[in-house]
C-alpha cells in the first residue's frame, strides 16, 4: 500500500514536469523544435512548477523525479555556464507533445465558441496492424475526440495542427485524414459529450 501511494506521487510529480515543459511548447508554439531537444533550464523549471502551476511540492522530490526521468532516458541533464540545462531525449518529446496537444485541445473546448462545424479525424489502419488501430483509437478518447463510428473522430474545434502533430508521433496515425464539415447526421450525441447544447 505504502509503495503504491509513493508511485502516484511520482507519478503526479511526473505529470507535472510534462505539464510545465508542454506549456513551454504551447508559448512557443510557432517556433516548435523538430529536433529531440527541448532546453530548458532546471530553476525555471521548478519555478514554474511551484509557482505557475501552484504546487507544494518540495525542491528536493521535483530534482529526484528529474534525477529518475535522466536514468530511464526520458530526458537529460547538461551543466552549462552556472545553470543546469534539461534536454528531452526522443521518448521524452513524444510524451511532452502528447501533454502539449491534450492541454490545447482542453483549452478549445473550454474556452472557444462554436460555430457549428465538426472536425473529423478517420482512418483505415491495416488489420495486420491492428495493435497500432487500437492504440490510436484509445489515444484519440484519452485526447477528448468522439467516436462518431468504429474509425471515426471528431472534435467541434479547428485541430488540424494537433492532427499533424498526432501523425508525427503515433505510427498509426499516418493513415488518418482529416475532414471539415458544415453538418453531419445524428450530431445530438457528438454535441452532448461536448456540451454544445
Amino acid at each position: 500500500m505504502v509503495n503504491e501511494k509513493k508511485r502516484l506521487r511520482y507519478g503526479g510529480i511526473v505529470d507535472l514536469i510534462f505539464d510545465a515543459l508542454a506549456d513551454g511548447l504551447i508559448e512557443g508554439w510557432k517556433n516548435m523544435p523538430t529536433q529531440s531537444q527541448l532546453p530548458v533550464a532546471l530553476g525555471y523549471l521548478i519555478k514554474y512548477i511551484l509557482e505557475v502551476k501552484n504546487k507544494k511540492i518540495s525542491k528536493d522530490k521535483i530534482k529526484r523525479t528529474i534525477k529518475e526521468l535522466e536514468k530511464r532516458k526520458v530526458l537529460y541533464l547538461e551543466k552549462k555556464d552556472d545553470k543546469i540545462l534539461v534536454y528531452l531525449e526522443v521518448k521524452g518529446q513524444k510524451k511532452v507533445i502528447k501533454h502539449s496537444i491534450k492541454l490545447l485541445l482542453n483549452f478549445k473546448n473550454k474556452e472557444k465558441k462554436w460555430d457549428g462545424k465538426w472536425f473529423l479525424v478517420f482512418f483505415d489502419v491495416p488489420e495486420i496492424q491492428r495493435n497500432k488501430r487500437d492504440y490510436l483509437r484509445k489515444f484519440l478518447k484519452t485526447l477528448g475526440f468522439y467516436q462518431f463510428q468504429l474509425s471515426v473522430y471528431l472534435f467541434p474545434y479547428e485541430c488540424e495542427k494537433e492532427v499533424e502533430l498526432i501523425k508525427q508521433i503515433v505510427e498509426g496515425a499516418k493513415y488518418m485524414k482529416y475532414i471539415i464539415a458544415d453538418k453531419i447526421e445524428d450530431e445530438e450525441r457528438a454535441k452532448l459529450f461536448f456540451n454544445l447544447t
